[in-house]
């Protein structure tokens, strides 16, 4: 039996997490320990994101990495936990069979190097905008999790749910707080205020995250530049074209665009270059401000927005999520526990209320919509 010294222990530790990140790690180790198991893992989804691992902790070191890049989207427990939604600690086997999880390329790339078979979940959160669900493994040479420790889990249960609450507000509570510096970062497009030559004087977060995920564009010397060749001239011809002066007879700043191309299989990058007033160009000593939208990155947005431009209602508006979130018509009625005849309906009431005709052509002009910045 799990001694209250470990429970407590497991508790100080995670409601510390919401306020140092390393902490997730640090629970997910003890909980490793306390339950006898090779590691657990951290996953978490939302229409920005995707299925991926956010944290992981215990002996054996998961490659988050490649999981997240070749086999979050097919992940058999995400398919097979959607079919039958529910919250709490569920063994592995109730969702797929242990045969069935053998046979898939998951295990065989991912986990069977790892000498693990048995999975418990803790079903956090499943909705149409945000999972949240901790995975635990056991090893080959040991048996599925026993009563004690799953006993262990359910006591768990409430208290990771108010920790993850507690870090989605502290979330956007250091957005309010932090000022303006953390209003432009809380921009979910990506902003960078430039030179002339493309010397990068300011950018947000939103453009950093687009510089560790892109292959198209990169900073090197201090200037924003682009990894594809035949395109260097024409970024350069950007940034010059736009840090021309503004002429007295624009009734608005001329804006000049680029499709940036990238990997194989993407769609480009869409930069959007403005010339900054005089004035400004004085304060900070930049040119131009660039924007630049990635087509391949999905949007979550907020009911306020969605409601105040076509009338969505909160139903409406919870559909629209889920397929920005990649969730096909059936597994968003699954996870709202409605008929997927009642989200048909919706979405056409969306349809109609957006002056779309499609599915695709729906997504296409949400995806377009300005949002900000989320917390994940």
């Amino acid at each position: 039996m799990v001694s209250l010294e470990a429970f407590s222990e497991l508790l100080q530790v995670l409601y510390s997490a919401p306020l140092e990140q390393d902490e997730w790690q640090h629970f997910l180790t003890l909980l490793s320990k306390y339950t006898e198991s090779k590691f657990s893992l951290f996953f978490f989804a939302g229409s920005r994101s995707g299925l991926s691992v956010v944290a992981q902790g215990g002996g054996s070191r998961f490659n988050d990495l490649l999981y997240n890049e070749q086999y979050a989207a097919n992940d058999p427990f995400r398919h097979a936990a959607l079919r039958n939604p529910r919250l709490g600690v569920i063994q592995g086997e109730e969702l797929l069979p242990n045969e069935g999880l053998l046979r898939t390329d998951v295990y065989r790339d991912v986990l069977a190097p790892l000498g693990v078979r048995y999975a418990t979940m803790v079903h956090l959160t499943l909705t149409v905008r945000r999972v949240e669900v901790i995975t635990i493994w056991r090893g080959i040479d040991q048996v599925p999790m026993d009563e004690d420790r799953v006993r262990l889990l359910n006591l768990l249960f409430p208290h990771i749910q108010q920790a993850l609450e507690i870090r989605q507000v502290l979330g956007i509570t250091k957005r309010r707080l932090a000022g303006a510096e953390a209003m432009v970062d809380a921009s979910a497009t990506a902003t960078f205020l430039l030179t002339r030559q493309g010397r990068v004087l300011r950018s947000n977060a939103a453009a950093e995250l687009l510089l560790q995920q892109s292959d198209a564009l990169a900073v090197k010397d201090g200037a924003l530049i682009t990894t594809q060749a035949r395109f260097k001239e024409s970024l350069r011809k950007l940034f010059s074209d736009a840090a021309l002066p503004i002429s007295p007879q624009w009734k608005a700043n001329p804006t000049h665009a680029l499709a940036l191309p990238q990997g194989f299989g993407k769609q480009p990058l869409q930069l959007l270059a403005s010339p900054l007033p005089p004035g400004h160009r004085t304060q900070c000593n930049a040119d131009l401000f660039l924007l630049v939208t990635d087509p391949e990155k999905p949007l979550n947005l907020p009911d306020e927005v969605l409601h105040a431009l076509y009338g969505l209602t909160p139903a409406q508006t919870e559909v629209a999520n889920g397929l920005l979130t990649g969730f096909t018509v059936e597994e968003i009625a699954r996870l709202r526990r409605v008929s997927a005849g009642t989200v048909r309906q919706q979405l056409k009431d969306i349809l109609s209320k957006t002056g779309t005709s499609r599915q695709s052509e729906l997504v296409r002009l949400l995806m377009n919509l300005p949002a900000p910045a989320t917390t994940n």
